[in-house]
Formats: C-alpha cells, structure tokens, sequence
C-alpha cells in the first residue's frame, strides 16, 4: 500500500480520445473491506472502468475505518490479501487523521497533484468541508458523492458539509437530487445511479443448490420488520422450498428464529463470491430498507444491478422504481404484502420458463443501460462539463 505523501508523478497518456487523462483522487470510508458496506462494490467497478478508460485513480481510506476493523476482527487478514489478488489495478492507500492543520497541509499537497477529487457521503464531516474548500481554492473539480439516505434522515447533515464550495453534487436517486438542489447553492446537482460491475457480474453454469437466496444484512431498525415480514415468514410457509441467507449482523435471536425456519444463515459474503452465490440459486430477494419503500422511490440499491446482471431472477418487497430504470414485471418482479411474497416464490421456484425469462430480460436491461462502464462515462461527462463551466 502506498503512503499519503506519495506523488503521482506518472507522465499523462492520451486516452483513446486523444485527451489527456484524468487524475483522481477518490476518498471513500473503504474500498478494501465491503462488510456491511455496499458503496465499496460500485466503487470498485467505477475505479476499474475509469482506469481501463485511461484515467488514473487513487483510493483514499482512513485507517482503521469501521468496515475494515470488523472484516479484520471477523474473519482476520486473508480477505485484505485476496483483495489484493482481485483487485490488483486499485491504488489503495490509507491516511490517518490527526489535527486540522495536518489535515489541510496534507490536503493542499495531494489535491495539487490531481484533476479532480470524488469525495464519497461517508466520510467526516470536517474531511468532506476541508476537500471541499481545498479544491476550491486550488481549482480542483471537485464532486460529491451520495448513495445513502443521510441528507433524507439527518438533514441538518447537508449544512455541515460545506457543499457550496463543491463543483457538483452527485446524488444516486431524484429525491437525494432534490433535496441537494434546495438545500445548497453553487454546485451543480447530477442523478447519478450506480451501476454493475458485469467484469464480476454476469451469469455462471453451476447447479441450483437453493431456490431462494437473500444477501443483506441486518437493518439498523430500517428493515428489520420487513426482514420478518417478507422473508422469514414465507420461509416458515413454504417448507418444501431451501432458503439461504447471507449477511452480518443479525442479532441471536433472529439467527435463532433463522435456524427454527430452516434458513441456512450464512454469514458475510464477499462482494466478488456473489455471482456464485446467485447462480447457484434459483431466484433472489430485494428487502429495501424504510426509506427506499417510504421515500426513495426510483433509487434502486447496489444489490438490484448486481443481481440483475447475474441474470437471476428478483422478487422486490415493497419497493416501486418510479424513474424507469427497470420495467416492473419483465425486470424484475415486485410484490406489496407477505402473501404476495409467498405466491411468487411458489411460482417463479417450479416455473423454470418464468425464471429464464425475468432473468434473460433483467440482465439484458443492465447490459444496455447499468453497467459501472456507463457510469464512468457519464462520470467522465459531468467532470468535462464542470470544467467547461469554469473556464
């Protein structure tokens, strides 16, 4: 892993489009450890097909971040080594907060040596004001990542940030979209879904060892009563179909009511295994937490592109895309109470034709229109844009 204070010092190279490449700097809260943390997933694909584009992008993490301290205190160092093994075109290196004068000396070196920096929502407060007016003063493009549900759930959250100094907020549904352009004023707001890494996901000849699987993890309050509802329940009443469910966090009493329905808990799932996982399963669940049945309408989570790209079918609870991104009934199945779960499971698991069909559709949707190669080219769009702008 490189040091912070490292130069990039690489000479720039033409891209294919005869321009200079871009230099990035990306500030995530982890791209090496993805449990409990979905925003890793996009971020790796984005970063592999900006690069493949020619740009080059390094990838800023603090030390001892939260996701990475509970990969390493679960499962020890080997996932960090087979991260390595993977992803070997990632620029990973850490840094270490300790006192706001370092912090903008630090910042002022390293943005001074790139083109732009993609700061991603989480990350501190004090960090996302800092790069913010750093870049500014600098005349670094600099973009704000969202893809959570903070500026919805902890609104006074957007004035702590310093958003105004930015070049453009980059929001991952309409309704984050909207509130960024009420609540700040300077930068520009871009929708800006995620997308699937189809270099990882795509569909695998392997033998169904389960008809329905869930990757998720326990949901802070935010979807642990759909959880019972539409997923642990329909276990419990369709006793002649395996379940199987990957994820952390779940509490003992839930594994125990887990293992009393005949759900084989799984644990953590390494991001890169998924596709495995998916194509050994007949079909698969998306539990959206609270706020994307509330409010989040049109804002499908990371784990809607990645199955869909594996080409497994998906039943969704209570969760409507209202901005056209998937055609509901041919993409994807979605369903409105538990019984309505059930039916569709019962279906789609002995209908083998249906299954093919949803699954063949759902994939050649992603390939069209969600691939992380489309958002890097849309990334690519909105930095040029920026700069036309400024200039």
């Amino acid at each position: 892993m490189s040091q912070l204070t490292a130069k990039l010092d690489d000479e720039p190279q033409p891209t294919a489009a005869g321009k200079s490449p871009l230099r990035i700097a990306l500030f995530c809260h982890s791209i090496a450890s993805d449990w409990n943390h979905g925003n890793a997933h996009f971020l790796r694909g984005l970063i592999r097909n900006l690069q493949r584009m020619g740009h080059h992008v390094i990838a800023l993490e603090e030390q001892g971040n939260w996701s990475l301290s509970n990969l390493l205190r679960d499962h020890g160092p080997e996932p960090l080594r087979e991260f390595d093994r993977r992803f070997p075109f990632i620029d990973r290196r850490s840094y270490y907060l300790n006192g706001r004068l370092t912090l903008r000396s630090w910042l002022s070196d390293l943005l001074s040596e790139v083109d732009v920096c993609l700061v991603h929502e989480w990350n501190a407060n004090d960090l996302i004001k800092a790069i913010g007016e750093t870049a500014a003063r600098l005349g670094v493009v600099s973009l704000f990542h969202d893809t959570h549900h903070r500026s919805l759930t902890e609104p006074d959250r957007v004035h702590e940030l310093g958003l105004d100094a930015y070049s453009a907020v980059l929001a991952y549904g309409p309704t984050i979209a909207d509130i960024y352009r009420v609540n700040t004023d300077g930068p520009a707001i871009e929708l800006f879904h995620e997308g699937a890494d189809i270099d990882l996901f795509h569909p695998l000849p392997r033998p169904k060892d389960c008809d329905v699987v869930f990757v998720g993890n326990w949901g802070d309050e935010d979807r642990n009563q759909a959880t019972w509802d539409y997923f642990i329940g329909p276990c419990r009443r369709l006793p002649d179909l395996s379940f199987a469910l990957f994820g952390v966090r779940y509490p003992p009493e839930v594994l125990a009511a887990l293992q009393e329905a005949g759900v084989h808990w799984r644990g953590w799932l390494p991001n890169y295994l998924a596709p495995e996982v998916y194509a050994a399963s007949r079909l698969t669940l998306h539990i959206p937490r609270r706020e994307y049945v509330e409010s989040l309408h049109g804002t499908p989570t990371i784990r809607v592109f990645e199955a869909l790209a594996c080409g497994v079918p998906l039943v969704s609870a209570g969760w409507r895309d209202d901005s056209g991104l998937f055609e509901e009934g041919r993409d994807y199945l979605a369903v409105d109470s538990p019984s309505q779960m059930v039916e569709a499971l019962r279906w789609l698991a002995s209908d083998q034709q249906a299954r093919e069909a949803l699954g063949s559709k759902g994939r050649a949707t992603i390939l069209q229109h969600h691939t992380c190669r489309h958002r890097a080219e849309q990334l690519v769009g909105i930095i040029e844009r920026v700069i036309r702008r400024c200039a």
